[in-house]
């Protein structure tokens, strides 16, 4: 019996691992001088998407723009559904694109020299973001890779140089 149960165990430990092996296999080489894509997704309560945007834009949209401006983002853009859809469950998706890897500028600032820079008063600034995270039900990040087909028709086989 217990001999059944290490082994149950066991077996379950692996389960990540392999997934976390698919994951590595699906983004194999040569993306470095590709733009960098990365989608930020929001579930809000129903009724407070407006509310939620307002707080956006007046407390994140201008750290974003600082990137813009200094060369770290080339552009970011929201997105809302243009229908009802029940999974994956969410209201507002941002997606923001960056110089590829090997064409990325090196910040001037760190994060939070940009959120002091951009926000002398701090207080207000946290008062602002605990206002928008706390009509966050839901937040997950994803980071998209370009598949050329024509070029390389394999998501296992590394990207031609």
């Amino acid at each position: 019996m217990k001999k059944n149960l290490g082994l149950c165990l066991f077996a379950l430990c692996l389960i990540p691992c392999g997934s976390g092996t698919a994951f590595a296999q699906a983004s194999n080489g040569g993306r470095a001088s590709q733009p960098v894509v990365d989608v930020s997704y929001y579930k809000l309560p129903p009724g407070h998407q407006d509310d939620w945007l307002a707080l956006y834009k007046k407390w994140h949209y201008p750290i974003m723009n600082w990137y813009k401006a200094h060369g770290l983002v080339t552009s970011e853009t929201i997105y809302t559904r243009a229908s009802h859809e029940l999974s994956p469950s969410w209201d507002i998706a941002i997606m923001i694109i960056s110089p590829p890897p090997d064409q990325a500028k090196k910040s001037p600032l760190t994060r939070a020299q940009v959120i002091r820079h951009v926000f002398p008063n701090i207080d207000e600034y946290v008062k602002g973001e605990k206002a928008r995270w706390s009509m966050t039900l839901a937040h997950w990040d994803e980071r998209w890779v370009r598949v050329d087909i024509d070029k390389n028709p394999s998501l296992y086989y590394p990207a031609p140089e």
